[in-house]
């Protein structure tokens, strides 16, 4: 998570959507940086909300805007599946080096905690209602749209680097599942259905 001040803006860093791209462009132009460890870097709304809106309220900064990046959801899942394929994990249990990708969707879908770990992108943008409360959602598909838009808020040529990149796996998911995948996906589709485009 990334804030300007000045700009008054925060970019909520949502995990598998270029995060680490985006905060490598935007680092030099905020005042206040949480990354590095996943835990503070992927800060979701709602704890944003809750904790770090408070303080920004009482030290005269807000109200700030926020904006992030939402992925296709089906394509959000197969990313975190070829990201947890990598050697360096691949004696862990969330390792899905030797899984198929029917498999890895069969376990999420069945909410098995080794794999739902990885949480949901409708939660990382809505309120405590469940509605989508972050202010400018744009599709991770549209990145120049994105790119455009905070070149503009921040009045800087940006350059975004292709980083952090997960290995090739290939993309085969039964008919079956994939409509089951959608179902459970719903909240999330709903939200991207929406998502900005420019």
């Amino acid at each position: 998570m990334l804030i300007s001040l000045s700009k008054k803006i925060t970019f909520l860093a949502m995990p598998k959507a270029a995060s680490t791209s985006i905060e490598m462009a935007l680092f030099p132009h905020c005042d206040i940086a949480f990354i590095n460890n996943p835990r503070v870097k992927h800060i979701r709304y709602r704890r944003y909300n809750r904790f770090i809106v408070p303080y920004l309220d009482q030290s005269g900064f807000g109200p700030l805007e926020t904006t992030c990046l939402f992925r296709e959801p089906i394509d959000w899942l197969f990313s975190w599946y070829r990201y947890r394929s990598r050697d360096k994990i691949k004696s862990k249990a969330q390792s899905t080096a030797n899984m198929s990708f029917n498999e890895f969707v069969s376990r999420y879908i069945a909410e098995d905690t080794v794999f739902y770990d990885i949480g949901r992108t409708s939660l990382f943008v809505c309120d405590h209602d469940g509605n989508p409360a972050v202010d400018h959602i744009f599709r991770y598909e549209n990145l120049s749209a994105y790119t455009n838009f905070l070149e503009t808020r921040f009045e800087e040529k940006l350059h975004l680097e292709h980083l952090n990149e997960s290995p090739r796996r290939d993309f085969v998911l039964s008919d079956q599942l994939k409509a089951q995948l959608e179902e459970f996906l719903t909240p999330e589709y709903e939200i991207y259905e929406t998502a900005r485009t420019n």
